[in-house]
This record gives structure tokens, sequence and C-alpha cells, in this order.
């Protein structure tokens, strides 16, 4: 693909990118050395940098950084993993995934349902995507960019209507929230329910949809555009 129509809006996007992150505390954690390099050579508060899982959960438990930055695909682990460890362990802690393996459907599904802030694909950085992923994580938002969400909605679902037609109004709107990877307590102080309410709906999901857990119970709603992702993104 040439990317030559892209350079000017992403040099502007690029500047803008690094003012945003000026004042930040970062821990990176990528499979690609390069571009580790080229982030090293940035204007930016680096506080670690690793290629693999283990050491970047390591490195977010010692530093705290204000964001992460990962990869999906690192030299030793996961970054779909180490996101939904990091949001578990750490929730003030805000990530930004960068995805290659764009077929993976079901992995992006799971880094939305463990609680990432942010998804983009590698292929749209330069598309203006980052930048839009990054505005929207730093202001508390929760985004997904459009090619990974028309992916997601065009993936083909078998009986997946009549499934979600068996939920309630609210069993839809607990999805809703689930698919936006917010957990028992966040659901139920939102709907102004208990936790063990939250609990039974969720529950009742996962029978109505007939699906063993969270995950592929956000693969559906994705699928079915339970979601609607607006291009800046969506509010938590």
């Amino acid at each position: 693909m040439d990317l030559t129509p892209f350079l000017s809006q992403a040099r502007a996007d690029l500047a803008e990118a690094l003012a945003l992150l000026r004042d930040l505390r970062l821990v990176v954690c990528l499979g690609n050395r390069a571009q580790i390099a080229l982030l090293l050579g940035a204007p930016v508060r680096i506080l670690a940098a690793t290629t693999g899982a283990a050491e970047g959960l390591l490195q977010v438990r010692q530093h705290q950084p204000d964001l992460l930055l990962v990869s999906d695909r690192l030299e030793e682990g996961c970054g779909v993993d180490l996101v939904v460890r990091v949001k578990r362990r750490h929730p003030r802690v805000r990530t930004l995934l960068l995805v290659s393996q764009e077929h993976r459907l079901a992995r992006i599904a799971a880094a939305l349902a463990g609680g990432c802030d942010g998804i983009v694909a590698e292929s749209r950085l330069l598309q203006g995507d980052g930048l839009q992923a990054l505005r929207s994580v730093l202001a508390g938002g929760l985004y997904l960019d459009q090619s990974l969400s028309a992916a997601l909605r065009g993936s083909p679902e078998p009986g997946g209507i009549g499934r979600l037609e068996r939920l309630s109004a609210r069993e839809r709107q607990v999805l809703a929230h689930v698919v936006h990877g917010r957990t028992n307590h966040e659901i139920a102080r939102d709907l102004m329910v208990s936790v063990d309410t939250v609990k039974t709906h969720v529950r009742n999901v996962l029978l109505k949809l007939r699906v063993r857990g969270r995950i592929e119970a956000v693969v559906i709603g994705l699928k079915l555009g339970l979601v609607d992702w607006p291009d800046h993104g969506a509010s938590r």
C-alpha cells in the first residue's frame, strides 16, 4: 500500500500524540524491537520497555504507569493476556493494544472483555486511528478502531439473532456493559442495583446465549452490533 498520501497528516498526528504523552509515564511492551527503538528516541517519558509479557507485568507493578502500550504479538507470552492481567491487578493503568493479527477476532474480544481501554490495528496507525485511540483512552474512554469493529460485526454468528432476542431489555443492557469490559461491581454501580443482581443477569445472559463465559458473550454482542462504536471511541 502506498502511504505517501497519508504522510502530511501522519506528521501532524504524531506531533499531537507526542504532546498528549509529554507529561505521562509510560511502560511499553512490544514484540517489535524497532518500534521500541523509535519510541525511545521520542520526547516521551518511558519508564520501562520489554518484549515479553512476564517482564511487562513486572514493570507495570513496579512503576504503576499512566499508560501501558502493548502489542498483541510479543517475543514471549501474549499481549492480550498481559492487558487482561494488568487491568485485573492495576485497573487504574490505561492500556492501548496494537493489533497485527487482525483475523484473531476472539482474542480482540477477549481484550475488550478483560477491560482493555483501546485497541487499534497496526495497519491503521498512519491513517489517524492511532491518534484517535490515544485521545479516547487518555480521556477515560474506550476505543476500538473501525476496521476491527467492522470485522467483528461482519463475521458470521449462526443463530445469533435468535439467541439475542431471548434476552430481556435489562439483560441486553448488562451484556452491553460486559462488552465494554466492565466488572460486576462497575455494572452494579452504573445500573444502581446490587452486585448479586448483576451476577444473576450475567448468568442468565450466558445461559440464553448458550456460551460458557463472558468472552464468548462479548464476541456475540460485537458480531450482532449490540455496541455501536463511534469514530471517536465510546465512553465508559
